[in-house]
């Protein structure tokens, strides 16, 4: 099975979160596999698909920071996205290893092929480990899971999945710098329970951080992965993501019918 790359630029959550969203849709609908890499315009949160609701008084707290703030389709807890790359696949469950272990274990596999070829010599995977509930903590880099890629003991990559009739989609941050004080304050996120590229010594371009992950997602896949676009039903998709947001930035997404 062939793959369709899409590289995009900085965009809002709303509009990254409901790309993503119109990715898995075409995954289940038409058997289309893609691989996608994206930033983000400005500081953002996004927040898992089951995290509770936000009092308001934190919620006063990002606005006034000028950090935006999203839930995702997939599930865990709050991610810190601005200087991070994020990336995602979308795909039939046919197009990875059978099983929701074996999946993570491919994309993680490429993941730290990526990482240490920019350097990272130190990069390893956290060891499967029995799960033992579902983390207390607001911040998802606060606690490493199986498969996710650390360095030392602090997370530098974190990833979610989500299944939906024969399709997944699993979608995670790349950390690559350090955000501002002010925003980790406005937030609530400890910078010093993750790590980035940076803190490792890695100073690494955007278009050298995204080759060596193509190459390295090629090699895993097994697939050639060919440049593509979205298509115009995904982009509007996508659009109505960012309509709905406005009336309810922290309602969860609906799963539309495919």
């Amino acid at each position: 099975m062939g793959w369709r790359l899409l590289e995009d630029g900085a965009a809002s959550g709303p509009w990254n979160m409901g790309l993503d969203e119109a990715l898995l849709r075409s995954a289940a609908k038409d058997g289309i596999a893609t691989l996608r890499f994206y930033d983000w315009d400005g500081p953002w949160l996004s927040l898992g698909y089951a995290q509770r609701r936000i009092d308001e008084d934190r919620l006063e707290a990002w606005r006034e920071a000028g950090v935006g703030f999203v839930r995702r389709t997939t599930g865990g807890r709050a991610v810190l996205h601005g200087n991070d790359l994020t990336y995602s696949l979308a795909a039939p469950e046919s197009a990875l290893r059978p099983g929701l272990r074996n999946s993570y274990d491919q994309v993680a596999t490429a993941l730290l092929a990526a990482i240490r070829e920019l350097g990272a010599q130190a990069a390893t995977r956290v060891p499967e480990r029995r799960h033992s509930g579902e983390s207390k903590a607001f911040d998802c880099f606060a606690a490493p899971a199986g498969d996710e890629i650390v360095i030392g003991a602090e997370k530098l990559i974190g990833s979610a999945q989500r299944r939906m009739r024969g399709a997944l989609l699993q979608h995670g941050s790349i950390r690559v710098a350090p955000d501002e004080a002010r925003i980790h304050e406005a937030t609530g996120i400890d910078p010093e329970v993750s790590v980035t590229l940076r803190d490792a010594g890695i100073e690494v371009a955007p278009d050298a951080l995204r080759k060596a992950l193509l190459r390295a997602f090629t090699e895993v896949l097994g697939a050639p992965i060919e440049p593509g676009a979205a298509f115009p039903e995904e982009i509007a998709q996508a659009q109505e993501r960012v309509e709905s947001h406005c009336l309810d930035p922290l309602s969860a997404p609906r799963t539309r019918r495919v």
